[in-house]
């Protein structure tokens, strides 16, 4: 009893721990955010005033603006995944209300996404948590495919689910990923990218905030033509605080 009792004290001991992390970085992002708008909204102007019409300076500047809006409807999710309780959704439509500002974005980039889940699987959960899951495993798989530059690239996201357990895989064929990088894909810090392009925040909140809020597993594989996320979610049958 004494060890069950610990355990639930270094869980709850590490979600603060990770709520309070999250507070401070959400707090840090907030400044630079509003300084980017501004300077966009300045830029506008500027090009008003001068009289310029450049369609591609346009359409870049509402890129930036739908970019930072993202950024920060991010913050404001992951502040809610602290606090809110589990519903029952529907999967496949979760998924692609998930997927809603992505497809655009992926085939604009040529990479196709297909969808290989039936009509009555069901999650049991906070559907803003496993849709920030998704758009984030979908970011590191179009990261590849780019990085790659993959002939006839693809995503497919399927589900499967049994008595216990949700099952749910994102596979794409960006060539797999490396041993040393399959060692340290989930560690803090951790990424392949420069510097100026990635923190390694990424897939390492995804597996905390699956562990700590879904009781979830995720782990990674190659398989023939790139590599295959898989998430392991219990059926919860009460909310979990």
């Amino acid at each position: 009893m004494a060890n069950v009792d610990l355990d639930v004290k270094n869980s709850l001991d590490s979600f603060e721990t990770l709520k309070e992390v999250f507070a401070a970085v959400a707090h840090q992002w907030r400044g630079p955010l509003s300084q980017i708008n501004s300077i966009v909204g300045s830029i506008d102007n500027r090009l008003y005033e001068q009289n310029i019409d450049d369609p591609v300076l346009q359409k870049q500047l509402l890129q930036i603006e739908a970019i930072t809006k993202e950024m920060s409807q991010t913050i404001d999710d992951y502040r809610g995944y602290f606090e809110k309780k589990n519903e029952m959704h529907s999967l496949k439509e979760l998924v692609n209300q998930a997927l809603k500002h992505e497809l655009d974005l992926l085939a604009e980039d040529g990479i196709r996404v297909d969808i290989e889940i039936e009509e009555h699987i069901e999650f049991i959960g906070d559907e803003l948590l496993l849709k920030q899951i998704i758009a984030t495993l979908l970011e590191n798989a179009k990261d590849a495919h780019l990085e790659r530059n993959v002939y006839k690239p693809f995503i497919v996201m399927s589900a499967k689910s049994d008595d216990d357990f949700l099952f749910m895989k994102i596979c794409d064929n960006a060539g797999g990923i490396s041993k040393s990088v399959m060692q340290k894909i989930f560690e803090p810090s951790f990424t392949t990218k420069h510097s100026s392009e990635g923190t390694g925040l990424g897939l390492f909140m995804v597996k905390k905030l699956l562990d700590e809020k879904l009781q979830a597993t995720i782990d990674v594989k190659n398989v023939e033509s790139g590599s295959c996320f898989t998430l392991q979610i219990p059926k919860m049958k009460e909310d979990i605080k």
